[in-house]
Formats: C-alpha cells, sequence, structure tokens
C-alpha cells in the first residue's frame, strides 16, 4: 500500500467516527434542547398556576376588585402560554394531553365566572335578608321580638360559617318560633333558603374549580419532574457515548498511528543511517528493500545511486588529486614568475631614486624649523616616500609570505592620514569627499602600512572612476563582530561580468599608462592576512560601493 493510501485509511478512519460520534452528539444535544425547552414551559405554566391559585385565595378570602382583576390577568397568560407552545413541544406533550390542558383551563375560567356571580348573588341574598330582618325587628315587640333576635343569630352564624348544621340548627328555631304565620317572616325563611343554596352552589363550584387548578398543577408539575429525570438519563446516556467513543477512538487511533508510524519511520531512519554513512565516504552498505511503496522505491533508487556514486567516486578522487597538484604548481609558478619578474624591475627602477628622495627630503626636513610654511609638506613628502618604498617591498613579497607588523589602533586614523596625504595632492579635484568616521570605534590590531595601503588604492580607483563633478563617501562604523570601511563613489560602475576578476592579479579595465592590475590583488590579499574580508557591490553608470571588514578580535 502506497504511503498515501496509508494516511488517508489514518485520517478517513478519524474522520469517519468523529462524523458518527458528531453526528449522535448532535442528535443528543437536540434532544436535551427540546427537553429544557419543555421544562422551561411547564416551569412557566406552573408559576403562572400558582400566581392564579394565589390571587384566586386572596379573592375568595377578601372578595375584593383589586385581586378579581389579578386573577383574571394571569388566567389571561396561563391561556396564552398554553396557546403559544411550540409544535415540537406539543409533539412531546402529546396533542390530547394539549388539548386536555386547554378545555381545563377553559372549565376552570367558566367555574371561577360561576363562583363570581354566585358570589355577587350571595351578596345581593345577604343585604336583603339583613333588610328584611331590619325591618320585620321594627314591627315585633316583646317575646316576639326576643324570638326573632335569637333567629337572627342564627341568621348571623348562617353568614359567617355557610354550614348545614347551623342551616338546621336556624331552620328549626324558625319552626319554633310561630313566626311563620307573618308574611315577611315567611318571605325572610325563603331568603335564607336561597342564600343557603347559593352557599352549597358555591362550595361546590369552588370544589370543581380547585379540582381543576390541581389538575392542571399536577399535570404541570408531572411533566417537568418527568422531563428533567429524562433529560439527566440522556445526559447520562449521552456522557457513556461520549467516553466510549473517545475511548475507541484513542485505543484505534493508537493502534493505528504506531502501525502507520512504524511502517513509514523504520525504513526512513535505516535509510538515513545509511545516508550518514554514504555522507561520511562509506559506500559498503545498501539499503534493504520492503515492500512496494514509496520508500521502497526510494531504496530502490538510492541503491542505484550508491552504486554510481562508488564508481563516479573513484574516479573524481583520482582526478581531483591529479588535478589539485598540476593547479597548485601552475598557480605557484605562474604567479611567482610574472610577479618576480615584475618586482625585480620595479625594485631596480625605483628603489635608487627613493633612497635619494627619502635621504635629500629627510636632510631637509631636519633644516627647516617646524614653523615654516613648507615644514609640513616636506613632512608629508618623506612620508610618502617611505610609502612608496614600502610598496615596492610589499610587491616583492607578494609571491611570498611575510609577517604583519601589527599594532592596535582605530582604524579611522589611517583612513585621515591618507584623505590628507590625498587632498594636498589635489587628487579630489572638482569631487566632493564626504567623511562619515563613527566616534565610537573600538581599537583593533592592523598592519597600518598595509591597511593604508587598501585605503590608498581603493581610493585612487574611486577617483579614477568618477568623471568630476562626483561624489566620494567613506564611513566607518563597528557591525557585529567586524569594522566596516565603505567607499561609495558616484563612478562609471563596474560590468557584472568583471565583478568576479577585480582581485585576479594584473585583471585591469584601466589604460596601461594608468595601472598594472594589482592594487586590488594587493589589497585583497592584506585583508584577508588580516582575517577580514571585501565585498563589492556596484551598478553601471550609478557607481561602486566596496565594504572592508576587519575583525575587531583578531
Amino acid at each position: 500500500m502506497k504511503i498515501r493510501d496509508k494516511l488517508f485509511l489514518g485520517f478517513g478512519l478519524y474522520t469517519l467516527l468523529a462524523a458518527i460520534l458528531g453526528f449522535f452528539a448532535y442528535k443528543e444535544l437536540r434532544t436535551i434542547t427540546t427537553r429544557l425547552s419543555l421544562v422551561e414551559v411547564a416551569d412557566d405554566i406552573t408559576n403562572t398556576i400558582l400566581e392564579v391559585r394565589r390571587y384566586e385565595k386572596v379573592f375568595l378570602l377578601l372578595k375584593n376588585e383589586d385581586s378579581l382583576q389579578e386573577l383574571k390577568n394571569y388566567l389571561g397568560i396561563l391561556k396564552k402560554d398554553i396557546d403559544d407552545i411550540k409544535v415540537e413541544i406539543v409533539k412531546e406533550i402529546g396533542k390530547n394531553n394539549h388539548a386536555l390542558m386547554k378545555k381545563t383551563i377553559t372549565e376552570y375560567e367558566d367555574l371561577f365566572g360561576r363562583v363570581v356571580e354566585i358570589l355577587r348573588l350571595e351578596d345581593a341574598r345577604i343585604n336583603a335578608i339583613r333588610e328584611t330582618g331590619r325591618e320585620i325587628e321594627k314591627n315585633l315587640s316583646g317575646k316576639e321580638l326576643q324570638v326573632f333576635l335569637i333567629l337572627r343569630k342564627d341568621e348571623k352564624n348562617l353568614m359567617l360559617y355557610k354550614d348545614n348544621a347551623v342551616f338546621e340548627t336556624f331552620k328549626e328555631t324558625l319552626a319554633d318560633s310561630n313566626l311563620i304565620r307573618y308574611e315577611n317572616i315567611k318571605r325572610y325563611g325563603f331568603l335564607a333558603d336561597k342564600l343557603f343554596e347559593l352557599y352549597k352552589n358555591e362550595s361546590d363550584s369552588i370544589n370543581k374549580m380547585r379540582m381543576k387548578a390541581r389538575e392542571i398543577q399536577s399535570f404541570t408539575e408531572s411533566l417537568s419532574k418527568k422531563e428533567r429525570a429524562d433529560i439527566g438519563t440522556i445526559l447520562k446516556r449521552s456522557i457513556t457515548m461520549l467516553l466510549s467513543a473517545l475511548l475507541i477512538i484513542i485505543m484505534l487511533g493508537m493502534a493505528i498511528n504506531i502501525k502507520l508510524a512504524t511502517s513509514i519511520s523504520v525504513p526512513i531512519r535505516n535509510l538515513e543511517k545509511i545516508t550518514k554513512k554514504v555522507a561520511m565516504g562509506d559506500l559498503s552498505e545498501s539499503v534493504a528493500v520492503e515492500g512496494n511503496d514509496e520508500i521502497a522505491s526510494l531504496a530502490v533508487s538510492f541503491n542505484k545511486m550508491e552504486e554510481k556514486l562508488q564508481t563516479a567516486l573513484t574516479r573524481l578522487e583520482n582526478k581531483v588529486i591529479e588535478l589539485r597538484e598540476k593547479q597548485a604548481r601552475l598557480v605557484d609558478a605562474e604567479k611567482r614568475a610574472s610577479i618576480g619578474i615584475l618586482a625585480a624591475g620595479i625594485a631596480h627602477e625605483l628603489n635608487n631614486p627613493l633612497t635619494s628622495v627619502l635621504t635629500f627630503s629627510n636632510l631637509m626636513l631636519e633644516q627647516v624649523p617646524e614653523g615654516d610654511p613648507n615644514y609640513k609638506k616636506l613632512k608629508i613628502m618623506v612620508g610618502e616616500t617611505e610609502r612608496a618604498r614600502n610598496i615596492v617591498r610589499q610587491l616583492l613579497s607578494f609571491a611570498k609570505e611575510t609577517p604583519l607588523n601589527v599594532i592596535k589602533i582605530n582604524i579611522n586614523k589611517p583612513v585621515i592620514e591618507i584623505v590628507e596625504s590625498l587632498t594636498i595632492q589635489g587628487i579630489f579635484q572638482d569631487i566632493e569627499l564626504i567623511l562619515n568616521l563613527s566616534d565610537n570605534l573600538p581599537d583593533i590590531y592592523i598592519d597600518p602600512a598595509r591597511i593604508g595601503q587598501v585605503i590608498l588604492n581603493i581610493l585612487l580607483n574611486a577617483v579614477h572612476a568618477v568623471t568630476p563633478p562626483g561624489r566620494i563617501e567613506v564611513s566607518t562604523r563597528a557591525e557585529g563582530n567586524f569594522v566596516e570601511m565603505t567607499f561609495s563613489d558616484t563612478g562609471c560602475g563596474i560590468p557584472e561580468d568583471h565583478i568576479n576578476k577585480i582581485f585576479d592579479p594584473f585583471f585591469t579595465t584601466k589604460d596601461i599608462t594608468k595601472g598594472t592590475g594589482l592594487g586590488l590583488a594587493v589589497s585583497y590579499g592584506i585583508i584577508k592576512k588580516h582575517g577580514g574580508d571585501i565585498e563589492v557591490k556596484s551598478t553601471v553608470g550609478k557607481g561602486s560601493t566596496f565594504i572592508v571588514m576587519l575583525p575587531i578580535h583578531a
């Protein structure tokens, strides 16, 4: 099986298990959400019913309009809550149960209306009984009045207790009073009978109304309890399912990953081990080929490559040894021959006149006092003559190794000396010279004469490259572990195909009367001996930048 197929199989199983788990988890969450909505609805209805029952008791106790109005308001809210139940919850409750709840609420409302009407009739009867009783009291006297007052007391007990025993006592007292012969007392007894009938209807209606309220309350409370219990069961089932699924995924994933990783990593480790041996030059061991996947194909290709590499390496080693020997001999011979001939000619032609110039300039310097205007010029002449003699000596030593005469010095000092020397000579005529020398440079170990030669060579090349009016900028700075000298000019620039040749001995683009091609070659050698480097950036027609880097801790 290919590695791609193995990876697809492994990740495919993970994805499939995750999808199945996600589906069942979503299903359970949807169920819990529906159950929670149902519980919320049941709780809201229960709370509303409790408010209805509370104001029902207040009204039956106080019989005032405020409690009656509040009861009607909450009864309206209860009906609206039941009417607004969502379709999903209706399905969960059951259409029959939902219809039964609405019917029970309607019956409760009708019963409550009947109770309110009965109470109003009771008030009318009570007022009529009391008014009739007061009129009878006015028309009676003596013993009859005493008997009627006893009857009025039973009347009050009847209105207070609304009890059947009290009513029977009232009837017995009325029958024994012998007052029934009076027409108004007959009417008084008749009103009392009607009032007691209203009391019985009131009690019956209130009991039925309370029973309906308890039915609604019991239904919603049992529904809420049932749904809460169902939610708990669903949550437990969901947790069990999630834990089981995670356990299966972890175990199956570990098995798949271990198998997959082993089938990929073991051959790769073997290949890596042999590759390291090949990198160290040991081509004696080949890779074992197992299976038919990409790694096996790679192993076959690697073994073939190793065989060919072994053959090519043997041939290459022989050729390299041969070429190195020839190159070393050829380069050394050509360099020493060319530079030796040139150096011998220069030394012969220049040493004697330079010695004479140096001798007489020193004598003249000794004879001229320091305050004389020519003293400074003679001093520069002596210094430049010595520099010329040193250059001749360095040219003679180009073909052989000579030690550096290093001292610890600030790089700005040789830069300033060379710039002042060239300025006095009028080298920078019609050329703007800009010096940006850093004040915070550390002292470094260099050979001042050799570094001065490098500075001189680069500046002279810049002057020759610039067509006045132009600009040359010299700057110094500390950068990391190096001190840098940067020489920028606005000259003609160096062609791209010449950049890699400018440090070769005798390579020059100048006229033969203006240069020999040794300046940059000597400069490059000096900087390399100091452990530094030279970088060149140039654009034809815009100018060149030479960056000389010297190590701070040489």
